[in-house]
């Protein structure tokens, strides 16, 4: 089969080339600008080209604050031993000893020769010697107000103005703290009971308790004074949120020369799943190791009704009488060390009464000073 000339003409394109051309190279050049555009695009994005201003972005929300805002608790430094265990600017020990006494005697006098010193064990010569009975008292009292107390807190109130009545001479001076989460100075030193039973009222049972840190803020607090160092603490012993623990505590009270007395208002009952005796072990700690003693009312405070809560109180107050008997027949012993060194150390103290049927509660060592 042939193909004629005029079919030929059938299979020529219907636009003229030149035409053709223009729309290929045009096409062509679209494309590669397409190409161009798209390579380019990271590169405008880097340079900050084409993003939204600054103002314009969504900031990042930031978090609220509670409301109220939390305390903030700062860790005080690590008691060291320094020279606050001595009082007076040279090496002089002084041991302040509360005499005891087994049998019915009458009014307790003693001299220098009636006691006995032993440091570590090696016998000190006894050099300074004064009887304390006229020397004036400085008292810190540390009031528990936790909500571990909320039931017992209006006894303890009451516990609270007894000791001050009974204790305190007009020479003598006291100071009351509360005690739960945080440490608070309800009332500064002063010789008035009436102004020590008021300040009991502010005291109202919240937060946890930080017994430990007030042992060492009131040792800290008695430094300043001059006169006899006490401690008395109304608690049933519990200790739950302090920064310092209680060798920290009792370090702090023995170099201040504290004595620490405790009235003891936590559950008496014989089952020990329903004592804490933690709580007891670390009031008997701080009194045992200080010369002091912990006193205990035969029934748990709060408990069982106003009539037990009365007979406890009564029982407080013949305590709190021998209490401030035993204040009263206290001998201020002094004497200077053996042991030259001036390491820091622990010295353990025993101090003996010569006659018979007396004892000397003292406290059992004190810190050497350090060079």
């Amino acid at each position: 089969m042939s193909i004629k000339k005029t079919d030929w003409k059938l299979f020529q394109p219907v636009f003229p080339v030149d035409f053709v051309k223009k729309r290929l190279v045009k096409i062509i050049m679209f494309c590669l600008i397409c190409l161009m555009a798209g390579g380019s695009s990271p590169a405008i994005g880097q340079s900050g080209r084409g993003q939204l201003p600054e103002s314009k972005k969504k900031k990042p929300e930031r978090p609220r604050l509670p409301d109220p805002l939390p305390k903030v608790r700062m860790p005080e430094q690590i008691p060291q031993p320094s020279d606050d265990t001595i009082r007076i600017n040279s090496d002089l020990v002084t041991i302040v000893a509360t005499i005891m006494s087994s049998i019915q005697i009458g009014k307790i006098e003693l001299e220098r020769e009636d006691f006995e010193i032993l440091e570590d064990g090696v016998p000190q010569e006894i050099s300074n010697f004064a009887r304390d009975r006229d020397l004036p008292i400085n008292l810190v009292m540390l009031f528990d107000s936790s909500l571990s107390v909320a039931q017992k807190i209006a006894f303890e109130r009451r516990a609270a103005a007894k000791f001050f009545e009974r204790v305190l001479r007009p020479e003598d001076r006291a100071a009351l703290f509360a005690v739960s989460t945080d440490v608070a100075v309800l009332q500064d030193f002063t010789g008035n009971t009436k102004s020590l039973v008021n300040a009991t009222k502010q005291l109202k049972a919240k937060g946890a308790t930080s017994l430990y840190d007030a042992v060492f803020l009131a040792s800290d607090y008695l430094n300043a004074t001059e006169g006899r160092r006490v401690i008395v603490i109304v608690s049933d012993g519990g200790d739950t949120t302090s920064n310092k623990g209680l060798l920290e505590a009792l370090a702090r009270a023995q170099q201040s020369d504290a004595i620490v007395f405790s009235v003891y208002t936590g559950n008496l009952n014989y089952s020990q799943n329903l004592r804490d005796l933690a709580g007891e072990r670390a009031l008997e700690t701080l009194a045992n190791e200080t010369g002091g003693d912990v006193i205990r009312p035969s029934v748990t405070p709060g408990t069982q009704g106003d009539e037990a809560d009365e007979q406890s109180l009564r029982e407080l107050d013949l305590a709190f009488v021998s209490l401030a008997e035993r204040l009263r027949t206290q001998f201020t012993l002094g004497y200077f060390s053996s042991n030259d060194k001036r390491d820091g150390s622990f010295r353990k103290l025993v101090v003996r009464v010569k006659k018979q049927g007396l004892s000397a509660r003292t406290r059992t060592g004190y810190y050497a000073p350090k060079s």
